[in-house]
């Protein structure tokens, strides 16, 4: 009983909190701050059929930050299967292609967008949700490659770098509740806030209803085939693995989309065993 007057104020901000994120999702009318204008730009220039490769390296250019990981890209293990450095920024654009400049222009324009103040308890989680971001859409990547959706790989890269914006929204806008944001809270809202997010960005349907149904594990759908949500699932998976903190429940014999992949028991830690250099170095060039 003597605990009633700290918890009530508690309950309320959590209240509060819940009910600002709810309002906002249900109206589509998410406070969201606009790309930087440079990356905003290049991602227009990106999307115009008629861009050639100068262009865009012309325009890459005005964003050094954006040059670097494109060069650190197109060197590493995962795509670049050669083995030859380069050094040239036209060379380093024509090796990964528009796509994979794109999920790279996406990955910093997000990282500038979503910001905690500098010494903020949530610094260590939005981090860390970041770095998480980037190995997934590397195991998507990777993974679409390997169930033979080959022409959707790079739709699945950007689908795993944005599958959890919408646990950056919520982690950008709760400095004044930072004792409320829970992994609860983030599994249960990220998903909802990130499709609304990323359809108001204007990214392909099959990219947020990925994001969207992201959690639903078990849904089984009528199609044989995977489609970009079973590869997130099996990536977030995978993932979770890789860095110990798999559910030591998880049954993947009972996961849809881990039947679709052939993923199970018996084969995870040799999928991540044979990925590991390609994804740390994918890591490496974006985190």
């Amino acid at each position: 009983m003597q605990q009633q007057p700290q918890q009530q104020p508690i309950l309320e901000r959590e209240l509060c909190f819940l009910q600002d994120l709810t309002a906002k999702l249900a109206s589509r009318e998410i406070d969201l701050p606009p790309f930087p204008d440079i990356y905003a730009q290049i991602i227009r220039t990106l999307h115009d059929p008629n861009i050639s490769i100068q262009d865009v390296s012309r325009m890459l250019v005005a964003a050094p930050d954006l040059c670097v990981r494109i060069l650190l890209l197109a060197n590493s293990a995962l795509l670049n299967r050669s083995g030859v450095k380069v050094t040239d920024l036209n060379i380093a654009v024509s090796r990964l292609g528009l796509s994979a400049v794109n999920s790279a222009t996406v990955r910093l324009a997000t990282k500038d967008v979503f910001q905690v103040p500098k010494g903020s308890s949530l610094s260590y989680m939005l981090n860390k949700t970041r770095v998480e971001s980037v190995r997934v859409a590397a195991y998507s990547y990777l993974l679409a490659i390997r169930s033979g959706m080959g022409n959707d790989k790079h739709d699945a890269m950007l689908a795993g770098l944005l599958h959890n914006i919408g646990t950056h929204y919520i982690l950008s806008r709760a400095d004044e509740f930072p004792d409320l944001v829970s992994k609860e809270i983030m599994d249960n809202w990220g998903p909802g806030i990130g499709q609304a997010l990323v359809s108001n960005w204007g990214f392909p349907e099959s990219i947020s209803a990925a994001i969207d149904k992201q959690n639903e594990l078990l849904l089984e759908t009528e199609e044989d085939t995977p489609d970009i949500r079973d590869v997130i699932i099996c990536a977030k998976l995978l993932s979770q693995a890789e860095s110990g903190n798999e559910d030591l429940e998880t049954d993947y014999s009972r996961i849809p989309s881990c039947r679709k992949l052939d993923i199970d028991e018996s084969n995870v830690s040799e999928i991540i065993e044979t990925y590991a250099e390609e994804v740390a170095s994918f890591v490496s060039a974006l985190k």
